[in-house]
């Protein structure tokens, strides 16, 4: 009998990983399992290039139907509704039953939503799927003043698109400044200003209280008791795992399927990667949980290793990104652990990076510029950050001096 292996999800690592089990096992049978009845694509685009025209459906695809008939890699569009992890089964609201050897869930993350009159919650859009991407650029193509709520990357990244297709846009958030858990202060006010200067209106420290239609108008009540009327609302307000299926099993939960750093989880043969993991890092030595285009598919080649049977630890250093406007920014390592913060640069036309060490160890990193001046610092910055380098701050700081100055030979 040969070894079915069986991935759950249908995105980006659930396609990487499938491709790295067959690398190193050309026997097992290999499935994969999708809620949405399309090949694995990139998401990223779905709220810049995708919005924007620049990028239609078939430039998403990771891959071909071929690549994966040729790789002998089965892809079905099904919904398993219930999980037994004693017999190694899945079952489908029919009792179709898959039967496993090794079982990886990729089941990704879904959208939080608002709560709001009942009334009101088809009118309220959300993006996270090509669907609704779908959805919104055929809505807002009539539209001219647009809401977003939620201030995070992909509020602002949508806000972005959707300004520079000639609408007016509005952005609530509830905190103080955008993206403001992971982003510096400095950074989130220089985002925030290119968004005015772009004609978006940003409204910071405001509640919603209110959602009312009237006629093709909603009206927006905020907590300061001021009104915003707008033709069209999407929201953007964070994301939650996808594990609603394991909530009653053996399985071990917190805030994602809790995997070590082979991407195991408290059940033998059962594995987790992507968004849905809230895995060990052992650079850092605590639990993290990631939602970024790399870690899907470096997550996804590390759990296919593993599967496969090449005992592979997963150490690499977090990195994601966003573009906004002309802008990119960058994110590398984890920037709430540290005991001081160095500047790079003053102006986002040159690139301005803020570094976070703890005992003159960079931890993190987070840069933005005109798109193509952060990146290669970045980099070097994660070099840095995976090798425990002991780094001079006076370096990171002038930026005169090229940071691969810093690197060990």
């Amino acid at each position: 009998m040969k070894n079915n292996i069986i991935i759950l999800g249908g995105g980006q690592a659930a396609i990487y990983a499938a491709r790295e089990v067959r690398k190193n096992d050309t026997d097992s049978n290999i499935k994969i399992l999708s809620e949405e009845n399309l090949l694995p694509y990139e998401r990223p685009p779905l709220s810049k290039d995708f919005l924007l025209n620049k990028k239609n459906e078939d430039d998403l695809y990771f891959h071909s139907s071929d690549v994966l008939k040729n790789e002998n890699i089965d892809f079905e569009n099904v919904l398993i509704n219930k999980v037994d992890f004693e017999n190694k089964k899945l079952f489908t609201k029919n009792d179709d039953v898959y039967s496993y050897n090794s079982l990886l869930i990729s089941t990704g993350s879904e959208n939080k939503k608002l709560s709001l009159d009942k009334n009101l919650n088809d009118d309220i859009y959300y993006l996270r799927n090509l669907e609704e991407a779908k959805t919104i650029k055929e809505k807002i193509s009539n539209k001219n003043k647009i809401t977003i709520i939620g201030g995070g990357f992909i509020g602002l990244e949508i806000a972005s698109s959707i300004s520079q297709l000639k609408k007016k846009v509005t952005v609530i958030e509830i905190g103080n400044q955008l993206m403001g858990r992971i982003i510096p202060k400095q950074i989130a006010d220089l985002v925030q200003k290119t968004h005015i200067e772009h004609g978006n209106d940003i409204i910071l420290n405001k509640q919603i209280e209110k959602i009312s239609k009237k006629n093709d108008i909603y009206e927006i009540l905020l907590n300061d008791n001021s009104l915003i009327e707008t033709e069209f609302i999407i929201a953007g307000i964070g994301s939650t795992p996808s594990i609603k299926l394991f909530e009653n099993t053996n399985l071990k939960l917190d805030n994602g399927i809790v995997t070590n750093q082979y991407c195991e989880t408290s059940i033998k043969d059962v594995y987790a990667a992507g968004d849905v993991s809230n895995f060990y890092h052992p650079l850092y030595e605590r639990n993290i949980r990631l939602e970024s285009y790399q870690h899907a598919q470096n997550h996804g080649i590390c759990a296919g290793k593993n599967i496969a049977g090449v005992k592979t630890e997963y150490s690499s250093v977090p990195w994601m990104w966003s573009d906004q406007f002309n802008l990119n920014l960058q994110l590398t390592g984890i920037c709430d652990d540290y005991d001081e913060m160095v500047e790079r640069g003053n102006n986002i036309n040159n690139g301005v990076i803020y570094f976070f060490l703890k005992n003159k160890i960079i931890k993190g990193a987070c840069g933005l510029g005109i798109v193509g001046k952060v990146g290669r610092d970045i980099r070097i910055t994660s070099k840095l950050s995976e090798k425990n380098t002991i780094v001079d701050t006076q370096i990171l700081s002038d930026e005169t001096q090229k940071l691969n100055k810093l690197i060990q030979k």
